[in-house]
C-alpha cells in the first residue's frame, strides 16, 4: 500500500499533456501537467512503474525501489488526477459523482477522459524524456494504463508486469462493496480530519488481510491528504477505470514478456481477473500470492525484481521459482 519513499535518491521533472478535459469540452493547454521522476544512468535498462486509483509516486515500497535503482534507470509517474500531476476539473465533482452511480450504463463520449488518455499522457512523458525502450509495471488502475502503453507502443516494450489488476473487461472487474468504497472517497469531506479518519479504515480494508497497521493506515492517510487528494480527481479516475469500454484486444496484442501477479484475497478487484488476463496475454505467466489483499507485500515486489533483472539483466539467472503464497 502507501509506503513513502523519501529516502530514496530523486529527481523530478513536470511534462504538460497535450489535452485537458474540463467541464466536458477538450481544449489543447499545458494546464494539466504530468509530475514524473526519474533515477538512475540513462543507458540502464528502463523500469517505468504506474500506480493505481489515487495513488502517487511515493506509494511504491522503497526497499522495492532501492534495489530496482541497483540496476535499472527507473521513471515513476503520478497520473493525471494524482499526486503532483495536474488536476483535470474541479477538487469536488457533482458531475462526475452522478455519472459514477449511473455504472456500467455510462458511454465513453461521457467520460472526462479514459484510461486511452492516460496511456497517451505516459507515452508523451517518456518521448519528452528520449526513452526509447522500456519495462511497464502497473499496479492496479496502473496495470490498466500499463496494457494500453504495451499494445500502443509493442516494439519499445521490453517487458510488462501487472499486480492485482484487470484483464481489460468492458466492466470493470470490481466487487460491489469495493465499488461502493471508492464511490464515497469521490464524494467530499466534511474536513481533513474526517479524510484522514475515513482513509485510514479504507486502506486497511483494501489492504486486508496483508497486514497494514492503524498506525501506518493514518500516516499514508495524511500523506494522502497532504498531497493534495481531492474527490473530484478521485472521481475523474474511477470514471476512465469505470468507462474506458473493451481493452481484451489491446491485451491480446502484449507481445512482450509479461508476469501477471494476481492476490487471491483481493477486495478490490475480483482475484480471477488475473487469471484471464493470464489467458489473453500470449507471453505471459501468472504468479497467485494466495494470502495476499489489494497491496505491494514484499514477496510480490521481490518475485517481481528478480524476474524483471532476468529479463532486462544479460547474464542474470532466471528465478529457480516463481511461485505465490503468503509474503
Amino acid at each position: 500500500m502507501r509506503r513513502a519513499a523519501t529516502d530514496w535518491p530523486q529527481s523530478a521533472r513536470i511534462w504538460g499533456c497535450d489535452r485537458i478535459v474540463v467541464s466536458g469540452t477538450i481544449a489543447d493547454c499545458e494546464a494539466c501537467p504530468i509530475h514524473a521522476e526519474d533515477h538512475g544512468e540513462p543507458g540502464s535498462p528502463c523500469v517505468v512503474l504506474l500506480q493505481g486509483l489515487g495513488m502517487c509516486v511515493n506509494d511504491w515500497p522503497s526497499e522495492f525501489l532501492r534495489e530496482l535503482a541497483q540496476e535499472f534507470r527507473v521513471i515513476r509517474i503520478d497520473s493525471r488526477d494524482a499526486g503532483r500531476s495536474g488536476r483535470c476539473g474541479p477538487d469536488i465533482d457533482p458531475a462526475a459523482v452522478s455519472l459514477l452511480q449511473r455504472c456500467p450504463g455510462i458511454s465513453g463520449a461521457e467520460l472526462p477522459y479514459s484510461l486511452r488518455d492516460m496511456r497517451d499522457d505516459v507515452l508523451r512523458v517518456l518521448d519528452r524524456l528520449e526513452v526509447q525502450r522500456f519495462a511497464l509495471v502497473g499496479f492496479s488502475m496502473g496495470g490498466m494504463i500499463a496494457q494500453l502503453v504495451a499494445a500502443r507502443a509493442e516494439a519499445r516494450v521490453t517487458a510488462f508486469a501487472q499486480i492485482c489488476s484487470s484483464a481489460g473487461e468492458a466492466r470493470a472487474p470490481v466487487p460491489d462493496e469495493a465499488w461502493q468504497r471508492f464511490l464515497r472517497v469521490s464524494r467530499p469531506f466534511a474536513s481533513d480530519e474526517e479524510a484522514v479518519t475515513w482513509l485510514t479504515r479504507y486502506l486497511r480494508w483494501c489492504a486486508a488481510p496483508t497486514p497494514l497497521s492503524a498506525d501506518d493506515a493514518r500516516e499514508a492517510a495524511t500523506a494522502m491528504v497532504g498531497q493534495g487528494h481531492v474527490p473530484g480527481g478521485h472521481a475523474r479516475q474511477l470514471l476512465a477505470l469505470a468507462g474506458s469500454g473493451d481493452r481484451r484486444d489491446a491485451v491480446r496484442a502484449i507481445r512482450a514478456p509479461a508476469l501477471v501477479i494476481g492476490a487471491g484475497r483481493d477486495r478490490c478487484i475480483f482475484p480471477e481477473s488475473s487469471a484471464r488476463a493470464r489467458q489473453l496475454i500470449p507471453n505471459s505467466e501468472l504468479v497467485m500470492f494466495r494470502e495476499m489483499g489489494h497491496a505491494l507485500e514484499p514477496g510480490a515486489m521481490a518475485c517481481l525484481n528478480g524476474w524483471l533483472r532476468s529479463k532486462l539483466v544479460a547474464g542474470s539467472a532466471r528465478p529457480a521459482a516463481l511461485t505465490g503464497g503468503r509474503a
